[in-house]
Parts: C-alpha cells; structure tokens; sequence
C-alpha cells in the first residue's frame, strides 16, 4: 500500500485552504460561536450541543470536499447537514456515538479518582487497590481512545459523500485509516501540538483558522486515498 505523504497533504490542503479563506473562516468563525454559545448555556445548551456539533462538522467537511472536488460551489454546501434529514441524523448520531466511545475510554479515570477520594481516609489499602486497577484500565483506555479518534476522521466526509449511516462510516473509516496508520498518527500528533499551541496562544481564537485548515488536509487525504491501489471501496 503506497503511503500518504504529510508534507504533500499539508501544502495540498494549504493551496486550498488560499483559495477560499472568506468561506472558510466565516463558516469556521459562526461555527465556533455556535458551539461556544450553547456550551455557555446550563444543561439545555449542552443537552441540545449533539444536534449542532454534528451537523456543523459535517458541513465543514463536505463544504471543503466539494470546493476541492468542484471550484464553483454555492456557500450554502456548508449548510448540508441542516438541510437534509439523512444528513442532519447520521451526523448526531456520529457525534453521539463518539462521544459516548470517548466517555467510555476516560470513565476508568474517573471511577479511580473517585475511589480514591472515597476509601482514602476509610482503608488506604484499598484505596491504593483502586487506584492502580483503575490506572492500568485508564492506560488501555486512553490508548484506546487515541486510536478511535484518529480512526474515526473520515466519519462525516463519508456520511455527506457516500450516505453511509454513522455506524458504517465510523467503521469504514477506521478500516480506511488503519491502511495509512502511521501518516495518521504523526499527523494527528503534530496537528494536536500546533493547534493547543495556537489555542493558548491565541485564547482558541485561533482555532478559526486551524480547524478548517486541518479539514481541507483531511479531504485531500479522502481524495487521494481513492486513487490507490486499494480504493475506499475495498476496505468495506
């Protein structure tokens, strides 16, 4: 299997990232604001953030994939997932699944912190006990979640271009990446340091531009792996 190039993804994705830096980092700015917004709203803000997040990166995603795909595309691609039903579900149900695998990988984290805190001054033994069954489970979880989060990039791209349902498209797309896992990894690695970098340094208003950046390399990567040897098709 040839290997995906990361400096050829990132001038690639920066080329296009260029052409389109009005649409981009507007969307990318009401985008933000949105999620911000509603996480500033107690519980009914976070109870309706799924049913944002996801159609929102969906849009992000297939706005960025057409212009790739296609230069003369309306602003309203970036919209998508408020516009069709299919869409608009697939993508709560991608964020909710995630985010559900996500809690799951951190939860022995938190059993051990609150096991410590509640057996400490009762039983120190098992107190430690707690904490070291619960720190190797919390070590496969976070290895775990590494590895999904990175394995599941292609959700969304694969909702909005092939109609996959979330479920299918996590998978597919966890299949697809494994091809190319160490391209993946280091560039999830270098993208996560530079984009915290940028976030502190900036306080997050930087991320209006990072994160489209990083999507306009993630569908570079999309396109380039359909012109494989091995299609996106044969790793179903």
């Amino acid at each position: 299997m040839t290997q995906l190039k990361l400096r050829s993804l990132w001038q690639a994705g920066w080329q296009l990232f260029q052409q389109y830096p009005a649409e981009l980092l507007g969307f990318s700015a009401v985008s933000l604001l949105i999620q911000t917004g509603l996480q500033g709203l107690p519980i009914l803000g976070w109870l309706a953030l799924p049913f944002f997040v996801g159609p929102l990166t969906l849009g992000l995603n297939w706005g960025i994939w057409q212009r790739l795909c296609d230069r003369d595309r309306p602003f309203s691609d970036f919209w998508i997932g408020f516009q069709h039903p299919f869409l608009f579900w697939q993508s709560f149900w991608a964020v909710t699944w995630i985010s559900t695998i996500a809690l799951i990988c951190w939860s022995p984290w938190l059993i051990g912190a609150v096991g410590l805190w509640s057996w400490w001054e009762v039983n120190r033994s098992v107190a430690i006990a707690i904490g070291s069954i619960s720190s190797a489970l919390g070590l496969i979880g976070f290895v775990s979640f590494c590895y999904l989060m990175i394995g599941y990039q292609f959700t969304f791209l694969l909702i909005a271009d092939r109609h996959l349902r979330a479920w299918p498209a996590m998978q597919r797309s966890l299949s697809t990446i494994r091809s190319q896992w160490l391209p993946a990894v280091v560039g999830m690695i270098v993208w996560t340091g530079v984009s915290s970098a940028i976030a502190i340094v900036t306080c997050c208003l930087g991320l209006v531009v990072i994160l489209p950046l990083f999507y306009c390399c993630l569908a570079v990567a999309y396109q380039r792996l359909q012109t494989l040897e091995q299609p996106l098709d044969q790793h179903a």
